[in-house]
C-alpha cells in the first residue's frame, strides 16, 4: 500500500537520527513522561509524519525536521500545571532550527499530537500579523487536508476589528464628541513619533464609512481590517475601530453581530490558534479569559523577538500637561454623569474635585521640576536618570500621586458601574446614552491606571532598576501654518531594562508548556544572550537544541571578508567602501541585497555609484517594499542586474531565492550603539556591576543580527550565493571570530587590502 510504503520510508531514513536524539539527555529527557503516553504520541507522530511526506509535492523528510519535531513532542508530553512544584523547566524549549529546516511541520504536528492526548489547546504565536496571516492561510489550511479533525483559527487585537457600533456614530456624525479625543489619546501612546497632523478630507472618510457599512449590514464584510482589499486611512480607522475602553460588551446593541466578538467566539472552537506575540502579552497582563496559559501548548516562533515585544508591552509613557487636561476634563464628566446615582452611592463633588485637583497640582510639581532644571528641550530631547534614581524629593511625590489615583479610580470605577447597569425604567434611547456614559469613563479608566503605573514605577527603586527618563514633547500643531504656540511639554517615561523577570514571572511560570524557536535563537554560538533576555536561565531543566539547516552551505556559498584598508572606526572607511562597492557588485550578473547599518552610508554608496549602477539600484524608502521586490523579481527574470540598497529591516523577513538573490553585501557589523535611554540604561548597569555591555549586549546582538543578514542569500538547496563583509574586524578582532561562530557554516574567504 503506498500509506505503508510511505510510512517505511520515512522511518528509515529517520529512526537513526531519533535514537541519536534519545541519547542526549540535554534536550531528551523523557524521566517525567507516561511510557505509556510517550508511546501513544510516537506512534501518532510517525503517522502525520508519514501522511505529509506521501501527499505533499515535493517533500524531503529532513533528519534536521524529524529531530526538532521530537524534541518539541516531548517538550509538549512534560505539560504541568503551573501549581505544580515539581516544574524546573522540562516543559520549556528553546530550538533552533536553520533556514529550509521546516520548522513549522515539525512543531505543528508536534503540538496536534500533544493536543490530541492532553486535550489542551494550542496556540502558535508569531512576532508579526504578515506572520499569522501565512499560516492561517497557506501551512495550516494544508495539515488540515491531513489530518480532517484539525480546527484552526486566528487571534487578532480588538483594534484590528471595526465596531458597528462607531460606525453608526460616525456615520451620524456623532464623532462621539464626548470620548477622549486623538489628543488625550497621543498622551498616553506607545509611540515616541510625534507628527505634524494630517489634513484630513471628511467627505471622503464619510463615503469609506458608508460603503465599508453597507458591505458589513450585506455580510460582504467581515469587519476585519486585514480583509480589505484597500487598507483604509489611519485616522479614518481609528474613528471606528474596537477598543476595549470604548466597548460594554454584552450590554451593547450590536454584541451578537460584533466582528470582534465573533471572531473570538469562533476562535473558542478551535484546537489550534494563532496569535501574534503582543497580543499574548498584553491577554496574560490583563485579567482577560482569552487564554488559559496552565491549560495551553505555546509555540513562539521568530521567538527571537520576544523579548523585546515584551520590554515594550511593559513600559509605561504620559505626557504631563496632556495628563493634567484629561484629569480636569475628567472632574466634569464624572461629576455630570454621579448625579444620576441615588444620594446614598453618589460620591461626594467636592471630595472629588479636591482629589482632582490634588492630582493635577501634583502634576504641576514635575511640571515645574522639569522646566526649571531645564532638563529637556528642542536641543536636548532626552533626560535620562542615572542608575534609574529620581532625585530624592520626588519619590514622596511619586507616591502620594499613586494614592491619590487610586481614590480618583475607586470613585470613577463605581459611577462606571452604576452607568453600566441596565435600567429598565429608563426608555431604550436613555439606557444607551447611560450605557454611551459608562464606556467613556471606561476609557478614563484606562488611563487612571497607566498613570498609576507610571508614578508607582518611578517610586521604586529595586535591585535591578527601571529605566526612567523625561523625553520632550514636540507639540504637533508646530509645524502648522498660523498654528498658536503651545505651552512646552514633556513624556515621563519608565520601562524594564529587560523584560526577563517579567516574562518568567508573567509567562514561562504560568504556561503549560512552551516551545520557543527561530532560526536565529543562538548569539555567537550560544544561547546565553536569548536565554538571559527572555528569563528562560531561570529554568535549570529547560531543553535547548540547535538543529542544522539541511544546506549545504560549504558548496552553495562563501563568505568573503573585503580587502578593506579602513575599518569601520577610521575616518577614511566611508570613502573606501563608496570606491569599492561598484567593482564588488560588478562580479555579480543576477539579483543582489546590499544591506547598511545606516541611512546615511548606504545615501552616501548610493551618491557615489557610476550611471550604469545607478540605473541598476533600488533604495528602500524610494517606493513601497512590495512594489520594490516586484520591480526587482521582473529585472532578473529579464536577465538584467537589479541590486536593492536596504537597512536593516531589510535584513529579515524577505525570501529571495535563486538569481533573486546570489549576492548579499553588508557594509559593517551591525553593532547598534546604546541610543535608547533604556539600552543607555542597561549598559550603565551592567558596568556597574563589573560586567562588560559590549561582550553581554553588542557582541551578541550584532551576531545575531548578521545570521539573521546572511542567511539572505541562500535559501533553497539548489541557491548559491556569496555574503561579502566589508568589514575586516570580523576576521581580525576576538568578538569578530565570536560572530563568525554564530553564522551559517560558509567557506571564509579572507583578502589582504591592497
Amino acid at each position: 500500500m503506498p500509506r505503508a510504503s510511505s510510512a517505511n520510508i520515512v522511518t528509515n531514513v529517520l529512526t537513526p537520527t531519533y535514537a541519536l536524539l534519545m541519547q542526549n539527555t540535554a534536550h531528551a529527557d523523557t524521566s517525567s513522561i507516561d511510557p505509556e503516553l510517550l508511546e501513544k504520541a510516537q506512534t501518532r507522530l510517525e503517522f502525520l509524519y508519514a501522511e505529509v511526506a506521501r501527499t505533499w509535492p515535493g517533500f524531503i523528510a529532513r533528519p534536521g525536521q524529524y529531530q526538532m519535531m521530537q524534541a518539541a513532542l516531548l517538550t509538549f508530553l512534560c505539560a504541568k500545571p503551573p501549581q505544580d512544584e515539581t516544574r524546573q523547566g522540562e516543559n520549556l524549549a528553546q530550538l533552533e532550527a536553520g533556514t529550509g529546516t521546516g520548522k513549522t511541520v515539525a512543531y505543528c504536528l508536534a503540538a496536534i499530537v500533544a493536543s490530541e492526548l492532553l486535550q489542551k489547546t494550542v496556540i502558535v504565536s508569531t512576532a508579526t500579523v504578515a506572520l499569522q496571516e501565512q499560516l492561517f492561510h497557506k501551512d495550516l489550511p494544508r495539515l488540515a487536508q491531513i489530518i480532517p479533525e484539525l480546527r484552526f483559527d486566528i487571534l487578532k487585537g480588538r483594534g484590528r476589528y471595526v465596531c458597528e457600533s462607531r460606525l453608526e456614530g460616525a456615520i451620524s456624525d456623532d464623532a462621539q464628541d464626548s470620548l477622549i479625543d486623538d489628543g488625550y489619546a497621543d498622551a498616553f501612546a506607545a509611540e515616541r513619533r510625534q507628527t505634524a497632523p494630517v489634513t484630513r478630507d471628511m467627505s471622503e472618510a464619510m463615503r469609506w464609512f458608508k460603503s465599508v457599512a453597507k458591505k458589513l449590514q450585506a455580510g460582504k464584510w467581515d469587519g476585519d481590517i486585514d480583509s480589505l482589499v484597500q487598507p483604509p486611512a489611519p485616522e479614518d480607522w481609528r474613528q471606528v475601530q474596537a477598543s476595549a475602553q470604548a466597548c460594554n460588551g454584552g450590554q451593547c446593541e450590536y454584541f451578537r453581530s460584533c466582528a470582534f466578538f465573533r471572531a473570538r467566539r469562533q476562535a473558542a472552537m478551535a484546537t489550534l490558534q494563532v496569535a501574534n506575540h503582543a497580543l499574548i502579552l498584553a491577554t496574560l497582563q490583563s485579567d482577560s479569559a482569552l487564554i488559559d496559559p496552565g491549560n495551553t501548548l505555546f509555540v513562539f516562533d521568530e521567538a527571537h523577538h520576544l523579548p523585546g515585544i515584551a520590554a515594550e508591552q511593559f513600559s509605561y509613557r504620559a505626557r504631563l500637561g496632556a495628563s493634567a487636561r484629561l484629569l480636569t476634563s475628567l472632574r466634569t464628566v464624572a461629576t455630570r454623569h454621579a448625579r444620576e446615582m441615588s444620594a446614598s452611592s453618589r460620591p461626594d463633588p467636592v471630595a472629588f474635585a479636591q482629589s482632582i485637583t490634588a492630582c493635577t497640582d501634583q502634576i504641576a510639581v514635575f511640571e515645574d521640576y522639569w522646566t526649571q532644571a531645564e532638563l529637556v528641550s528642542a536641543d536636548k530631547p532626552v533626560h535620562r536618570f542615572s542608575q534609574g534614581q529620581i532625585p530624592p524629593a520626588l519619590i514622596p511625590e511619586c507616591e502620594q500621586m499613586v494614592s491619590i489615583l487610586r481614590s480618583i479610580t475607586s470613585v470613577v470605577d463605581g459611577i462606571a458601574a452604576f452607568l453600566l447597569e441596565p435600567d429598565e425604567a429608563k426608555s431604550p434611547g436613555e439606557r444607551a446614552e447611560q450605557t454611551r456614559a459608562g464606556v467613556e469613563l471606561g476609557v478614563y479608566l484606562s488611563r487612571l491606571d497607566t498613570l498609576e503605573r507610571l508614578f508607582g514605577a518611578w517610586a521604586t527603586h529595586d535591585k535591578v532598576p527601571w529605566a526612567k527618563w523625561l523625553e520632550w514633547a514636540r507639540n504637533p500643531n508646530e509645524a502648522a501654518a498660523g498654528a498658536s504656540p503651545a505651552a512646552p511639554d514633556a513624556w515621563l517615561c519608565a520601562s524594564p531594562m529587560t523584560a526577563a523577570q517579567l516574562l518568567s514571572r508573567g509567562l514561562w511560570k504560568n504556561v503549560s508548556a512552551a516551545v520557543c524557536t527561530s532560526a536565529t535563537l543562538t548569539a555567537c554560538g550560544s544561547f546565553d544572550f536569548f536565554d538571559r533576555l527572555s528569563g528562560l536561565n531561570r529554568f535549570p531543566k529547560r531543553r535547548a537544541l540547535v538543529v542544522a539547516s539541511p544546506f549545504d552551505y560549504a558548496t552553495q556559498g562563501e563568505l568573503r571578508i573585503a580587502p578593506m584598508r579602513h575599518s569601520p572606526k577610521s575616518a577614511g572607511f566611508s570613502d573606501e567602501l563608496c570606491q569599492k562597492l561598484p567593482d564588488l557588485l560588478r562580479e555579480h550578473e543576477h539579483g543582489q541585497l546590499a544591506l547598511f547599518t545606516s541611512r546615511r552610508q548606504m545615501q552616501a554608496c548610493y551618491a557615489a555609484l557610476p550611471k550604469d549602477l545607478l540605473a541598476q539600484v533600488q533604495v528602500q524608502g524610494e517606493r513601497s517594499r512590495t512594489e520594490l521586490l516586484k520591480e526587482h523579481g521582473r529585472r532578473v527574470s529579464k536577465g538584467e542586474r537589479s541590486i536593492i540598497f536596504g537597512l536593516q529591516s531589510f535584513g529579515e523577513g524577505i525570501d529571495l531565492p535563486g538569481q533573486l538573490c546570489e549576492h548579499v553585501l553588508i557594509d559593517k557589523l551591525p553593532f547598534t550603539p546604546p541610543t535608547s535611554p533604556v539600552e543607555e540604561a542597561l549598559a550603565e548597569w551592567l558596568s556597574t556591576q563589573g560586567r562588560d555591555p559590549f561582550a553581554e549586549i553588542s557582541v551578541p546582538r550584532a551576531g545575531m543580527k548578521l545570521a539573521q543578514w546572511a542567511g539572505r542569500g541562500v535559501r533553497t538547496v539548489t541557491d548559491r550565493a556569496v555574503i561579502t563583509v566589508c568589514d575586516t574586524r570580523l576576521g581580525t578582532m576576538r568578538y569578530g571570530r565570536d560572530i563568525l561562530a554564530g553564522l551559517p557554516p560558509f567557506p571564509v574567504l579572507r583578502q589582504a587590502a591592497p
